[in-house]
Formats: C-alpha cells, structure tokens, sequence
C-alpha cells in the first residue's frame, strides 16, 4: 500500500509498506520522492528503505501516535 505523504509545490513525497512473502512477519518500508519541475517529472527517487518485522513497525506505529 502506498500514501502520499507530503504535496508542496512541486515536490511530492510518498511512502509504501509491502510485506516481504518470502520472510512471513517483515515488511518492506520505502521513501520515495519526485520533483515535478525536474528533467523527468514523472521519475520517483528512493529516499530511504527500511525492512522491519512486525514488532517494529508496531514499535513505529506507537510512537508517531503518542507524538500525535
């Protein structure tokens, strides 16, 4: 599943958290990002990665909802 996260001018940000078949229980966490006004507009960069298991990605999940 993918969101986007941040829309200003012509920057765009989203994110996409895919679970990992081959390791039940882990998930794939991508970054990603595009400039609209740039050579190719339509070309999202990868910012950061992360593969996380279950318990961590609660762990994150927990701690933007107490920030919140």
């Amino acid at each position: 599943m993918k969101a986007l996260i941040t829309h200003a001018g012509d920057f765009v940000r989203q994110v996409e958290l895919l679970p990992i078949a081959a390791q039940p229980g882990s998930f794939h966490l991508q970054f990603s990002s595009k400039l609209t006004s740039a050579r190719n507009p339509e070309e999202w960069q990868r910012n950061f990665g992360l593969i996380l298991k279950t318990s961590e990605l609660e762990a994150l999940r927990d701690l933007i909802a107490a920030a919140l």
